[in-house]
């Protein structure tokens, strides 16, 4: 009797066992939301020019842009161009490589008047002292006769006398002359002049000649005792230079004594000359 009386005290001491809450009903997850791809340009309806989201008018043709942003849709600043930076820098290089081409190239030009400049200096100097630098090399005369008589001691028409010179030009100019021949005998009070022009080639001799004319009434007036060994050559001559950037226009004055047989210019002393 005890036993049962302990078994049943036993019994009534051990704790109900615990009851485990009922977890709620699992909810299967929701797939997130996603928003189409908001776009960072739209085209203009009227002139079809690509401008930002959100443009107002079109900075082309000014057209109002109809917004395409729908109602709710996330507003997020359009991302900046990638390449914006790298454009910037190429166009600041070649905005440089376009200055400093055309510093360079203005710089080549100066350089090339400058050098140009003192090639027409010097080639303006050389032309001016090249008409000093002419030489004689030969003279001769002739005298024609064909247009003269002569009848009972009187002279009837004109002679002609021709005067060759050689003349070298040892310069790189071509020349062309012009001289005019001035010859005063004292004696018969005779003053014969001619005008001849000729040209010289570049390192070359020409050999113009001069004609002047005795007239008969001349050759009438002299005496067996009129001087003609006496007598004084002017030359006034002008030349056209052809030179390398230009053609100069120069002058020269010569005189030839024949009682000191000097001269001064291009006519010098003929006597000394061999003849041509």
């Amino acid at each position: 009797m005890s036993d049962n009386n302990e078994n049943k005290v036993a019994g009534e001491s051990q704790p109900a066992p615990v009851q485990q809450p009922t977890p709620p009903p699992t909810t299967p997850p929701q797939p997130p939301v996603s928003f189409p791809e908001q776009p960072q340009q739209v085209a203009c309806p009227t002139c079809h020019t690509m401008v930002a989201v959100g443009t107002a008018f079109c900075p082309q043709c000014g057209s109002p842009i109809p917004s395409i942003v729908p109602s709710g849709w996330p507003i997020t600043p359009p991302a900046p161009a990638p390449k914006r930076n790298v454009a910037l820098i190429v166009g600041i290089v070649l905005i440089a490589m376009i200055v400093i081409g055309i510093g360079g190239f203005a710089f080549y030009q100066n350089q090339q008047q400058l050098i140009l400049q003192a090639a027409k200096v010097s080639d303006r100097d050389a032309a001016n002292q090249s008409v000093n630098q002419l030489q004689n090399t030969c003279f001769s005369n002739r005298t024609d006769t064909s247009a003269l008589s002569y009848s009972n001691g009187v002279f009837y028409g004109y002679a002609t006398i021709y005067e060759t010179f050689g003349i070298y030009n040892p310069t790189r100019f071509p020349m062309d002359a012009t001289w005019s021949i001035t010859i005063d005998f004292p004696g018969p009070s005779w003053v014969l002049t001619t005008t001849q022009p000729f040209h010289l080639v570049a390192t070359g001799t020409g050999y113009p000649t001069f004609a002047f004319r005795v007239t008969a009434t001349e050759l009438n007036n002299l005496t067996p005792t009129t001087d003609l060994k006496t007598f004084t050559v002017t030359v006034d001559s002008s030349y056209l230079v052809t030179g390398t950037y230009a053609t100069y226009t120069l002058t020269q004055h010569s005189t030839y004594d024949s009682s000191s047989n000097t001269g001064t210019g291009t006519i010098g002393s003929s006597g000394s000359l061999p003849k041509c």
